[in-house]
């Protein structure tokens, strides 16, 4: 608050400022301030006062206005003192220059000994100063009058001053003065309260668009009012052509929800589509009613995400991504270098992939390998086992349901698999066990490129790169009309297939060490020995489940600390080779080898050592001696690698 003194507190303040202004040494003859600032530290001045200068400067112009033809200068300083800026009669301007009272000038005690300016700053109290309560002469035959300015905190800024003849200044002026300088100080607490909500809108929207998701407002009429950058990526518009439109003219759907806001109520994520530009887009809507203290509905706030990052989402939590890559792929065969040369050649194709193999030859390995390798390995990997699924219900988990299709669907409706995978990869596993009635749907997909779920009408657009797997004959199930032959071509474009273990015998002794290390690791064993016999046994014996039965028997072998009888582990050989869909093949090279290997000739048995040593030097040497692919081929780790290779003595 600004106060003024008059009578004998006036007096006391005026014989104050003269007391100080003689203790520091101010000659009464002196007729120039002795400190001016350079224009550089003028110039620094202005610049660190910009915001009273922008505040008060308007108000300078306004006094000069009103008072400069009577013979009045105004002056603002900054809180020390300095002039920042004058406006005043031209002849009385000229009058002040002889006494070098210009921008820069200092009107402090120190600098120009007892004045309004110095007082007022001084005293924290506006003042009028006339005639010789001034301490230097040459300002006797003026009257000034000056009140600080402070801003919104209270803090002094500066001060405005007006100065004019004695002869013409009437006490007025003062309250001039005051009345002037109240105005700049709630100009200083307005501007401070607009900088505080531009600080806080702007921070508020670098949160907002820090978010991955749209954020948008509306009013009561569904205008739009405010949106962040993420909307206009979604809507593919600049935010200036969003705001200020009805969310109708983007969203079709938004009179029925806004229609619930109204009653207060909160729509959760409700599937909204959007045709705009030729471009038909799926979003995940979520809106908010926002009440007044009355609880009136003032408005809404609405969130929109791509149903795309939704889906991939949903993916990466429910554990639906591919895991696996090529260098899972254990094998030194020249046939599986062959299928992963191939496949990763393929890898980035749109174009179906089939892939073909016996149970447990690893073709979901495959299939999350050739997905990882390609350029949609940031998107979801989605499986679906056609066999493991009733048939009445394949249709709704392929491509979804509306709400109401069914007794027992969710409100809102589900999305389906094909769906989950837009963007990404959907393998089909077990295709040869899907009915040919759903077989006639699932090719009408793939040709369309889009789906309708159950129940729906809508045709949903999908990007998907099919791999399907199958460990039948499909081309025999052509011929037994189990499957249809279309269906099959639109699969096949990209055929891969996996040969069972037993045709690539010299993968066994790889997966065997891989294994056997892997499962002592996961189960916390210590790595048991395997004896030659059944080293050899291991090898020869015709893997009806191929890698997965190998596996297991590991697993339990290291579970057992190497302790099985090979007699009761492999009494049972025939009946696992029963279990084949490939009997007859298997068969027909089961009488070319005995099923148990006997060795007649003594001098034919090799000593795991031996057998061991050879496989690190084959291993070196298909590998060009790049150690880290080496130790991963033989499933060890690089030191038990080097480590052999010390013990062995092995020149390599």
């Amino acid at each position: 608050m600004i106060t003024y003194d008059t009578g004998s507190k006036h007096k006391e303040k005026i014989r104050a400022s003269h007391k100080r202004s003689h203790e520091l040494g101010v000659e009464k003859e002196r007729e120039q301030p002795s400190k001016i600032l350079s224009e550089k530290a003028l110039k620094l001045s202005r610049e660190r006062n910009q915001r009273l200068i922008s505040i008060a400067g308007p108000f300078v112009q306004l006094l000069h206005e009103f008072v400069a033809e009577s013979g009045f200068i105004i002056l603002l300083t900054d809180e020390k003192g300095f002039i920042l800026e004058m406006a005043g009669h031209k002849e009385i301007l000229e009058d002040i220059k002889p006494y070098n009272l210009i921008p820069g000038a200092s009107m402090d005690e120190e600098s120009t000994g007892a004045n309004a300016i110095s007082i007022a700053l001084h005293e924290n109290s506006a003042i009028q100063v006339t005639g010789e309560e001034h301490y230097i002469k040459v300002f006797h035959k003026w009257s000034c009058s000056a009140a600080p300015i402070h801003d919104e905190r209270g803090n002094i800024m500066g001060c405005l001053n007006i100065s004019g003849y004695k002869d013409k200044v009437y006490p007025h002026i003062l309250g001039l003065i005051v009345a002037s300088v109240k105005a700049i100080e709630l100009q200083f607490k307005s501007s401070f309260s607009e900088m505080r909500q531009k600080e806080a809108y702007s921070f508020v929207s670098q949160i907002l668009n820090t978010l991955e998701f749209g954020v948008l407002g509306t009013d009561t009429t569904g205008k739009i009012r405010r949106a962040n950058d993420i909307t206009s990526k979604l809507l593919r518009l600049p935010a200036e052509q969003i705001e200020n439109k009805n969310l109708e003219d983007f969203i079709a759907d938004w009179p029925r929800l806004f229609t619930q806001v109204k009653k207060n109520e909160i729509i959760l994520d409700e599937e909204v589509q959007m045709n705009r530009f030729g471009f038909r887009d799926t979003f995940n809507m979520s809106v908010y009613p926002l009440t007044g203290s009355d609880g009136t509905i003032n408005g809404s706030v609405v969130t929109l995400r791509d149903m795309k990052r939704v889906y991939k989402m949903v993916n990466k939590y429910t554990g639906m991504e591919a895991r696996y890559n090529f260098d899972d792929l254990i094998g030194e065969s020249d046939e599986m270098k062959r299928i992963i040369e191939y496949c990763k050649n393929i890898s980035d194709s749109p174009s179906t992939v089939l892939i073909q193999g016996e149970s447990g030859t690893g073709k979901e390995v495959l299939a999350q390998s050739i997905h990882n390798y390609s350029s949609r390995r940031d998107n979801g990997f989605v499986a679906l086992n056609c066999g493991a699924i009733p048939e009445t219900l394949i249709e709704s988990e392929l491509f979804g349901y509306t709400e109401g299709a069914f007794t027992s669907a969710k409100k809102g409706g589900k999305p389906g698999k094909f769906e989950l995978a837009n963007g990404g990869t959907l393998f089909l596993d077990e295709i040869g066990e899907m009915s040919t009635d759903m077989q006639v749907k699932l090719l009408r997909a793939l040709q369309e490129r889009a789906i309708t779920r159950v129940g729906g009408e809508k045709h949903i657009p999908v990007d998907v790169r099919i791999i399907a797997a199958t460990n039948r004959n499909l081309l025999q199930e052509i011929k037994k009309g189990r499957f249809r032959q279309d269906l099959y071509y639109r699969l096949s474009v990209i055929p891969v297939y996996i040969p069972p273990l037993r045709k690539r015998r010299e993968d066994i002794p790889m997966l065997i060490n891989f294994f056997l290390n892997l499962k002592s690791v996961k189960l916390r064993k210590q790595l048991p020995d395997m004896d030659n016999r059944l080293f050899k046994k291991l090898v020869y014996y015709d893997w009806a489940g191929n890698v997965r039965e190998l596996e297991n028997f590991i697993e339990k072998y290291v579970n057992l600390d190497g302790n099985l009888r090979l007699a009761d582990e492999f009494l049972s050989a025939d009946a696992h080779q029963a279990e084949n869909d490939n009997q007859q093949e298997i068969k027909s090279e089961s009488e070319e080898k005995p099923k148990d290997v006997v060795v007649k000739d003594p001098s034919s048995v090799v000593s795991l050592i031996e057998l061991e040593k050879d496989a690190i030097q084959r291993a070196v040497e298909i590998y060009s001696r790049n150690m880290t692919k080496v130790a991963k081929a033989l499933g060890i780790s690089r030191n038990a690698l080097y480590q052999k290779i010390k013990k062995y003595d092995l020149d390599i």
